[in-house]
């Protein structure tokens, strides 16, 4: 794996807000010899897991011989990673706390 993509995989786990999780996995791909399955796992830190349901979140990839191209895919795959979670997340809010009255008034 080359560096530039490596240091983008760690400055994406450990780009955390509250609450959150970030992993990465990162396997050899037994199909081409010297590039990488890349797994990318994002979820609810066990303190807020014990009140809400579960958000757990995770897209791979595979790298190519070509940096340039697994640091365009691999934002893609980060953006839509963040994506999926941050609605899965408004979702179980929503949920979670639909009983709960939320009442917003416009700051002048």
């Amino acid at each position: 794996m080359h560096q530039e993509l490596k240091y983008r995989l760690l400055a994406w786990k450990n780009d955390l807000h509250p609450g959150e999780i970030k992993k990465v996995f990162v396997s050899d791909n037994p199909l081409t010899e010297g590039e990488n399955i890349i797994r990318l796992e994002k979820s609810l830190s066990d303190h807020l897991s014990g009140k809400i349901k579960l958000v757990t979140v995770s897209n791979k990839f595979s790298t190519s011989e070509h940096p340039a191209y697994d640091l365009s895919h691999l934002n893609c795959v980060i953006s839509s990673l963040d994506k999926e979670f941050n609605d899965r997340y408004e979702k179980v809010m929503h949920e979670t706390f639909a009983d709960k009255i939320l009442r917003f008034s416009q700051l002048n």
